[in-house]
């Protein structure tokens, strides 16, 4: 009796019989004792189960669990991004997912995308055929039902038909973007990385219908803006132990294992109504799980992370590269309600400017609270202003984003918007009027540069001291020298636990979703005219500004430089 092997169902070890003839196995919970009819009983049912898995695995396949999750995320978002290792199963579920919409869907229009027809063929097209339902893959041609399917040509014509009408189209990313314009669908499967901007034109084509649409890939790429349009300031509302990713700490000279690094299983967007799901290898156990895991125990940390838990690690490009939602984002209310308080502006001319509030700590820990223009706070007469840069498939640092196209304000209306921001935090601390800023700083260049007037010549900073606001100007030190404080300052050691002893020493409030997105995605490859540069040049101003906690009894500031 010759038990086929199967990862779930399970298969006993026969290690004896005794004298009544009773056959004695081991299971998982123990040893049994079966009657020879027992076990056969056992297998038959064992090896049916395996039979109708491969003939049929749309109605008899096992799933993970993890695929019931994305069901029900993709059912109530209807739009869902899942990041996967290699051999998670991701591509599996979105294959089952898409035929079973498409069997309840009479005459629905589905597009399944892939990098270019040849993969298609390859390996998105194979899937689908592999959930066809049984009683459909030898259905004749009729007026309404064409499936016609090959293994070397793949479906014909890059399409099917199912008998209710619902239609399925092959597409691919190396095809013109206007093949996806106009239209209506019902689901949309993107499978490998798409580009970005076929992914805002397919939203499009979703609304009328309420469609859904799907994303999975593993992200090699790292940091690309399709990655980035939902990771860029992403919760993290739910996380597991990465068993590929000890952290260890020295005990009496010895390494010894304390725990392993915690990788995402679902995150929400902040940029977009949808949700993130991680497939781990390890969820599937049909991946050969034990065998990938021996195969990269040499391979790096980031490696790791994108093969084995599909964790995107940022591109080399990017310049903020020790940056993540998890170690470095906190919510408001983390923010300490004590300590010394600095504004930070860049303005500039033909938009609007770009501010920061920050906040030190009597540690010296720097927490950037707040921002204007605010994705989330109302301005008068403006309304909400949306966000400064997005996510663009053309340019490395996005483009720009409603927030800078100039509200037309002078430095009254500045004064005032700066004066409620102040006001609230006052609030919010318990004060009765705003809190107190102990400087603030301004783009040394451009508040220095001279403008002549009917009287004199004259300059931003001292214009601003007219409406009482009292800027100092920000060091002019180059770009590299304050980007390379600033990775300084994001700083902590990832392979040991985070403590007082080991965290970064900037922190960035998740309000502040201008800035986050700057961070996770500046790549300094757009130059000067960069879209996201404006919310990287006020940290930078700040971290090279010598900025610190001031103890008000002695009047000194830690941890550097003196009053």
């Amino acid at each position: 009796m010759i038990f086929t092997p199967h990862p779930i169902h399970e298969a006993p070890e026969l290690v004896g019989r005794d004298r009544e003839g009773f056959v004695h196995a081991r299971f998982a919970d123990g040893v049994r004792r079966l009657s020879e009819e027992q076990l056969t009983q056992f297998w038959n049912l064992r090896e049916e189960q395996i039979a109708k898995e491969k003939e049929d695995p749309l109605n008899y396949e096992w799933e993970p669990a993890i695929w019931k999750r994305a069901d029900g995320f993709l059912d109530h978002e209807r739009e869902l991004l899942v990041l996967g290792g290699n051999r998670s199963g991701k591509s599996s579920f979105a294959a089952k997912r898409l035929m079973k919409s498409m069997l309840d869907t009479p005459n629905g229009r589905f597009w399944a995308f892939q990098t270019t027809s040849a993969t298609s063929i390859e390996m998105m097209q194979p899937l689908l055929w592999r959930y066809m339902p049984l009683e459909l893959r030898a259905a004749r041609k009729t007026k309404v039902t064409n499936i016609s399917y090959g293994q070397k040509t793949g479906f014909a014509e890059n399409s099917f038909v199912l008998p209710n009408g619902a239609q399925c189209f092959f597409r691919n990313y190396s095809q013109d973007e206007s093949t996806i314009e106009g239209g209506e669908c019902n689901g949309i499967w993107f499978d490998e990385l798409c580009p970005l901007n076929f992914l805002t034109t397919a939203r499009l084509r979703l609304i009328t219908r309420r469609g859904w649409m799907l994303l999975t890939f593993t992200p090699v790429d790292g940091w690309s803006p399709t990655v980035s349009e939902y990771l860029s300031g992403a919760v993290t509302i739910e996380d597991r132990d990465a068993e590929m990713l000890p952290i260890y700490k020295e005990v009496a000279g010895e390494k010894v294992l304390s725990g392993y690094e915690k990788v995402p299983v679902v995150q929400e967007p902040a940029r977009v109504r949808a949700k993130i799901l991680y497939f781990h290898t390890i969820d599937n156990p049909f991946g050969g799980y034990e065998e990938l895991k021996d195969k990269f125990k040499n391979e790096s940390r980031a490696f790791i992370l994108e093969r084995a838990y599909g964790v995107p690690t940022k591109a080399i490009s990017n310049q903020f590269g020790k940056f993540s939602d998890k170690a470095h984002c906190v919510d408001p209310e983390r923010v300490p309600r004590a300590g010394t308080n600095y504004q930070v502006v860049d303005p500039c001319a033909g938009r609007n400017w770009a501010m920061i509030w920050a906040r030190f700590d009597a540690t010296g820990r720097c927490f950037i609270y707040d921002e204007w223009p605010s994705q989330d706070r109302y301005i008068p007469g403006v309304g909400f202003p949306g966000a400064w840069a997005e996510p663009d498939g053309r340019r490395h640092d996005g483009r720009p984003g409603e927030a800078q196209k100039s509200f037309g304000f002078g430095l009254n209306e500045y004064k005032a918007e700066i004066d409620a921001v102040e006001l609230e935090h006052g609030k919010e601390a318990g004060l009765s009027g705003p809190i107190e800023v102990f400087e603030r700083y301004m783009d040394s260049r451009y508040g220095n540069a001279a403008t002549v007037t009917r009287e004199a010549a004259t300059t931003l900073i001292e214009e601003c001291s007219e409406v009482g606001l009292n800027f100092l100007a920000a060091p002019g030190d180059t770009i590299n020298e304050g980007v390379a404080l600033i990775n300084d300052w994001l700083s902590y050691d990832k392979t040991k636990e985070v403590s007082a002893l080991n965290q970064p020493r900037l922190f960035i409030s998740r309000r502040c979703k201008n800035t986050i997105y700057a961070l996770s995605q500046w790549t300094g490859r757009d130059g000067k005219h960069g879209s996201c540069k404006d919310f990287v040049d006020v940290a930078r101003y700040l971290v090279l500004s010598g900025a610190g906690h001031v103890d008000e009894k002695f009047l000194s500031v830690s941890p550097r430089g003196a009053y």
